[in-house]
């Protein structure tokens, strides 16, 4: 009876305690293959055929950059730079100043006309999150990449890139 009642009221407790505490979800980077088709969708709709994994050179040692997208005919083009691309790069990667910032870099030797924009997976955080579910920071990561993108094709357009 003494145990009987102890479970009630351990029942109770619980039940008046209100719903159990819940994690904050992991955030992780958008994948970098779903990136390009975020970023590519953005060319597409400025009129922009893009093209994937163009290498150039650059940095003082001419280190090669793959371009995740580049834009057919021109010599411009955007590079998701994940944590395995920072640990690559090295010291050729600039700083940036304020996180968000675009980077712009030249190219060197051959790609001395290329303009490549670092735009930084850490940037794009959303939540890990699995099947259909889309959540807020999903979509918040989402509309981030694609205004980032839209801003590299404006300013290619205003700055007359190659």
């Amino acid at each position: 009876m003494i145990l009987a009642a102890a479970v009630l009221s351990a029942g109770s407790a619980l039940s008046c305690s209100g719903e159990p505490t819940r994690s904050s979800p992991i955030l992780r980077p958008i994948d970098e293959p779903h990136a390009v088709v975020v970023m590519a969708r953005v060319f597409r709709e400025f009129g922009i055929e893009p093209v994937r994994n163009r290498l150039i050179k650059f940095g003082h040692d001419q280190t090669e950059l793959r371009l995740d997208l580049a834009a057919r005919d021109h010599r411009f083009g955007v590079a998701y730079i994940t944590w395995q691309d920072v640990d690559k790069l090295g010291e050729d990667l600039p700083k940036r100043r304020e996180p968000g910032a675009m980077v712009v870099v030249r190219g060197n030797g051959e790609d001395d006309d290329v303009h490549a924009v670092l735009l930084f997976a850490a940037d794009y955080m959303q939540d890990d999150v699995s099947g259909d579910a889309r959540t807020t920071a999903n979509a918040a990561a989402e509309g981030k990449l694609e205004e980032a993108t839209r801003e590299v094709l404006r300013r290619a357009a205003r700055e007359s890139w190659p």
